[in-house]
This record gives structure tokens, sequence and C-alpha cells, in this order.
């Protein structure tokens, strides 16, 4: 199994690091261009939903495993002790949108909001790395 972990500040300025990462897990999986394009709206929609919730969040660690029946993503944010002031991202419809552009997704959330988001992808054929 091949396995990335990231973490960066939950900052708009390190997203592009999160989605040079899915786009380089996604190559490794043998992903299509467009297919890896899903998967870094995924990421943005996915870091999105994590920064816009009651509590501020310091870093978002993603984790990346790929294999030759998939690729699975989690990001998780570090929740600070202060609340910010924000509108609120709507769980349901980043699930929605997050849920087009994959096969499984799943939040875990509480009382002060969404914390992870997961989702999965199926390979087709053999990852780079089972060649």
């Amino acid at each position: 199994m091949n396995e990335l972990k990231v973490t960066i500040p939950a900052q708009r300025t390190w997203l592009l690091a999160l989605r040079s990462c899915i786009g380089a897990c996604g190559s490794i999986a043998g992903l299509s261009i467009d297919t890896i394009g899903d998967l870094r709206i995924a990421i943005d929609e996915s870091f999105d939903l994590l920064t816009h919730q009651a509590r501020g969040i310091s870093s978002i660690t993603m984790l990346c495993k790929v294999d030759d029946e998939g690729i699975s993503v989690s990001l998780t944010g570090e929740r600070t002790d202060c609340a910010q002031e924000c509108i609120p991202q709507d769980p349901e419809i980043a699930e929605l949108i997050i849920g087009t552009l994959v096969t499984e997704i799943k939040l875990e959330s509480d009382s002060c909001g969404t914390h992870t988001v997961h989702f999965s992808l199926p390979v087709g054929g053999e990852c780079y790395e089972c060649r």
C-alpha cells in the first residue's frame, strides 16, 4: 500500500499543496486527468467545509492511501479553542457536491461542526506502482 500524509496551515494559500499532492496520488493510482481534476475539486470543497465551521481550524491533515483497489482520502481539521466569525458551511450541501465527484463519502461531525471528511474512489486497472 502507498500512503501519503501531509499537514498544512488552515489558510487558503496552502490549499495548492493539497491539490498538488492529490494530483500525484491520482497519477500513481493511474487515474485519468479528468478524474484527478474531480479529486482536486473534492479537496477544495472539503477544505472549505472544514474551514467554515463554528470553531477555528489551525491546520488540516490529509491522509491519502492508494492501492490496487482504489484511492481513499481523509482530511481532518485540527481545531482551536476559539470561535470564528463566519457563516458555517452546510455539511449536507458539501456532502452532495463531493458525492458527485467520488463514489463514497463520509463526514464526521459533532456539536462544533464537521471535523473530518473521508472519501474514496475505485481505480480502473493497475496503479503505477503495480506495473
